[in-house]
């Protein structure tokens, strides 16, 4: 398939490359079954993922990857709009999680899985630019390690 992809639209995508946005093609359909009883929205992932006490450990690697990635001078950055945030989707509430030094580890996990969601639906709805996916590499490597702390819960 890449070959074809390659040949068609003159990318050059090495397999390495796009493991991490295959992967978590599988990945999301597994948290969206088992999380989200197959409806994913923001205030379903609140009411499923708050009960959990989850463990900070688990997502600490992540969370500094996703504020370095989109903060910076103490405010979010033009990476952050990109995130294409819609109504209901607590923009504000996932800026003062990533800018905020609160260690408060359920809200640190909900505004992971709003930018995990996020990154779902710019890539399933054709947001993400295709000719450079393979750039996107690293953030779906940390978006699937989100999606597997999490799964190891249900």
């Amino acid at each position: 398939m890449i070959e074809w992809i390659n040949e068609k639209y003159g990318t050059n995508f090495t397999e390495e490359e796009l493991t991490n946005i295959k992967d978590f093609s599988l990945l999301w359909n597994i948290f969206e079954n088992l999380v989200c009883g197959n409806h994913c929205n923001v205030n379903r992932l609140d009411q499923r993922l708050n009960p959990i006490e989850f463990q900070i450990a688990d997502f600490q690697e992540n969370f500094q990857y996703f504020k370095n990635r989109y903060t910076e001078n103490g405010t979010t950055n033009g990476r952050f709009e990109h995130l294409n945030f819609r109504n209901g989707d607590r923009k504000e509430f996932v800026a003062n999680v990533l800018l905020s030094n609160d260690n408060v580890t359920s809200d640190i996990v909900l505004a992971l899985s709003i930018i995990v969601f996020r990154y779902r639906n710019n890539l399933f709805h054709g947001l993400k630019n295709f000719m450079q996916i393979d750039l996107q590499e690293e953030n779906f490597r940390n978006a699937n390690q989100v999606i597997k702390s999490i799964l190891t819960h249900f």
